[in-house]
């Protein structure tokens, strides 16, 4: 009969286990929580996986300098300590004072918000797989600790897993921080535990050490002329960043041009973490030669792919984009990964080997949530990525003794792989080239990369066009002709829902007009004599190239108004503008602003219009049907409602747009324009909450021909 494990043992099990679920969970709930705070953008995201690879690295080196520097007694006191000051900032419900109140950058507000948030439980998390695995190898040394990795694997896994498809649809925001925050406790009550564990074997762990040292010394000269040199340490470095660099650009390039989702984020985690559950178990796992083909392939299919465009523009399939970005990101994890695992050092020098793979991941974020947006004006960490990947695969092949392409043999299969690697590398200065081809100016900030172009208007008797596109989304445009700059054009033109609405006949009093997101300023087009236009903008280059490039700001015939900001936050921190007519028209590329299109957002801005004001909501997308959101919020606040969906008209240099109209009064609706074009109402509904939401629901049948503009 097989021998029960001991108390012990599962103690220190159940912790590792929980405390590797932890950290995975909180990674999306606490970045899903702060994401409508500043602007829905898949920047936040980016900037809350730097902070939890940088808070990983720090993790581990606190457990390395505890284990190598203090004696088991007190590395159970400190981390005791520790744990209950980790109490103190529970539960981990982010304060609002931390919402922006203005627009610009606010990573570093972000970063400061998680440190105070959640910064010290994650922290201690981090340590406690490497740090719970030397204290069971001190208090069971006749045990190995790997089953204890394992298990840590197990648990992140489901963590990852379990969020999209279970936490985020069972519990509200709010629930699921208080929920994590009583699983801590837990984990807190756990570890504890097995620091009382360590705290009562200490003089037996001091009497085991001792004697080691005493018998060891020749063994201990032995070990010291095998530590890592520096050009190994680099090469360590270097295996790590550059999977974690293409974790968060494929990830980032997906979000922007898809969704901003829990699941785009957890998938590649969960490829990423894959990789190394699958490499340093079992080297069989990841022969260089099948996944350096792989990789190959991978990088054909990319190049391939944004050659032709990603997103709205692309004649793929969304699955089909994602697959093969988040397929790149999986050969390359599994080969650079892979490299790491049979580089692996003696066992007296791991800690400094994961030490330095947390650092080179920790870089990797780094370089694509701060560097890579202030230093490249277009996103092209991916490219820099494949071809740093290339190289390090070339090196490993290069250094090899058991490789066939050792030491540069045979030359012309060197010749051939340079040749090919040159020819990636001319391909992708291709494309970055091709990209600016037209483009009078490029801004990249937190919220993304903004051009400026001018290309042949649709209908060859309108001339040119300056159009404003944000990521791959066309944001705004403006023919140059001289007589026809005032034409509303885009989404906006006479005949789409916002053009039945403000081009209707001179009304018997100005109208004071809310617009949330300014695009280029098209609706003040529509300005007459008397009348106010207020627009509001979270991103600064926007406001800055929409004055600079376009002129319907200079020449709108009203007054205009340009806030910077969130447009929810300050419209709740402002009083009653008496609107009339408020449009919401707020986008990220094809990623919707979730916090503006919530229950409680349709109450801060039915707060702001005239009893008889008119809400019209821009609704046009490929990815996301908007329809059963706004339908579920007339339903809920009881107002009248008109979806209206204008054509393509290329002489009037605009494109397809969907827009619903709700008002209080339905007589508001009922002119003869609107009634003439209204479309049915969408069947079903989706309801949308501060605390409820999931642009998963949202989601059309994933095909880049799906119905949109």
């Amino acid at each position: 009969m097989a021998r029960r494990p001991s108390a012990s043992v599962v103690l220190f099990a159940a912790t590792v286990f929980l405390s590797a679920g932890l950290v995975f969970q909180l990674q999306p709930l606490i970045a899903k929580y702060v994401l409508p705070w500043f602007g829905g953008t898949p920047a936040v995201w980016t900037v809350c996986l730097l902070f939890f690879q940088v808070g990983l690295f720090f993790g581990y080196a606190y457990a390395m300098l505890t284990t190598q520097c203090l004696s088991a007694g007190w590395q159970a006191a400190v981390h005791a300590g520790l744990l209950v000051a980790a109490l103190a900032v529970l539960p981990i419900t982010p304060d609002a004072r931390w919402k922006p109140e203005a627009g610009g950058d606010p990573t570093w507000r972000i970063l400061q918000l998680l440190v105070v948030s959640v910064g010290l439980p994650y922290f201690l998390l981090s340590a406690t797989g490497p740090l719970l695995q030397a204290w069971f190898a001190l208090v069971r040394p006749q045990l190995s600790p790997y089953p204890l990795y394992a298990l840590s694997n197990l648990g992140s896994l489901l963590g990852l897993i379990s969020y999209p498809f279970l936490v985020e649809p069972a519990f509200g925001a709010d629930q699921q921080t208080r929920v994590w925050s009583w699983c801590f406790l837990a984990f807190v009550v756990g570890c504890s535990a097995c620091g009382a564990v360590v705290w009562r074997a200490r003089a037996e762990i001091r009497s085991r050490r001792a004697a080691q040292a005493a018998g060891g010394a020749a063994g201990g000269a032995a070990l010291g002329a095998a530590r890592p040199r520096g050009g190994q340490l680099a090469f360590w470095f270097c295996l790590a960043m550059v999977p974690s660099v293409l974790l968060l650009a494929s990830t980032n390039l997906v979000c922007t041009d898809v969704a901003v989702v829990p699941f785009l984020w957890v998938l590649p985690l969960i490829l990423y973490l894959l990789s190394f559950i699958f490499c340093f178990h079992d080297l069989r796992w990841c022969p260089r030669g099948f996944w350096a083909i792989a990789w190959a392939v991978t990088v054909a299919a990319t190049v391939h792919l944004l050659h032709r465009g990603i997103g709205v523009g692309s004649s793929h399939s969304i699955p089909v984009q994602v697959a093969v970005l988040f397929g790149l990101l999986f050969c390359c994890a599994m080969l650079c990964h892979g490299e790491l695992a049979r580089s692996k050092p003696d066992p007296a020098h791991l800690t400094t080997f994961y030490l330095t793979i947390a650092a080179g991941g920790a870089a990797g974020g780094i370089f694509v949530g701060l560097v890579a947006p202030r230093v490249f004006p277009v996103n092209i960490e991916v490219s820099i990525a494949m071809l740093a990947c290339t190289l390090l695969v070339l090196i490993a092949f290069f250094q090899d003794p058991a490789s066939r392409l050792r030491r540069g043999r045979p030359r012309w299969a060197w010749s051939c792989l340079l040749l090919a690697v040159t020819a990636l590398a001319a391909a992708q200065a291709g494309l970055f080239q091709r990209s600016l081809v037209g483009v009078q100016e490029v801004h990249r900030n937190f919220f993304g990369v903004l051009q400026v172009r001018i290309e042949p208007a649709a209908a060859p008797e309108n001339g040119f066009v300056c159009q404003l596109i944000h990521g791959r989304t066309m944001h705004g445009m403006q023919l140059t002709d001289a007589d026809k700059r005032s034409w509303p054009t885009a989404y906006y033109g006479p005949q789409s829902g916002i053009g039945l609405l403000l081009g209707a006949d001179r009304p018997a009093h100005p109208r004071r007009v809310g617009v949330v997101g300014l695009g280029v300023g098209t609706l003040a087009a529509y300005a007459q004599p008397g009348d106010h236009f207020c627009f509001y903008e979270i991103n600064p280059d926007v406001i800055e190239l929409a004055r600079r490039f376009f002129e319907y700001l200079s020449q709108c015939q009203g007054t205009t108004d340009v806030i910077e900001g969130d447009a929810r936050i300050v419209l709740e921190q402002q009083s009653p503008q008496s609107f009339d007519v408020l449009v919401l028209d707020a986008f990220s590329s094809d990623s919707i602003p979730v916090h503006l299109l919530t229950q409680e957002a349709f109450s801060v801005y039915l707060r702001q219009l005239k009893q008889d004001g008119v809400l019209a909501v821009h609704i046009s997308n490929v990815h996301l049907d908007l329809g059963p959101v706004v339908a579920a919020h007339c339903d809920h606040f009881g107002l009248a409602v008109a979806c209206v969906e204008s054509l393509t008209d290329d002489r009037r240099q605009t494109r397809r747009a969907v827009w619903m109209l709700l008002s209080r009064n339905e007589r508001t609706l009922e002119t003869e324009a609107i009634r003439r074009v209204k479309s049915p109402l969408p069947k079903h509904r989706l309801v949308w909450t501060d605390q409820r939401n999931s642009v998963f629901q949202a989601l059309r049948v994933w095909s880049s021909d799906s119905d949109g503009p």
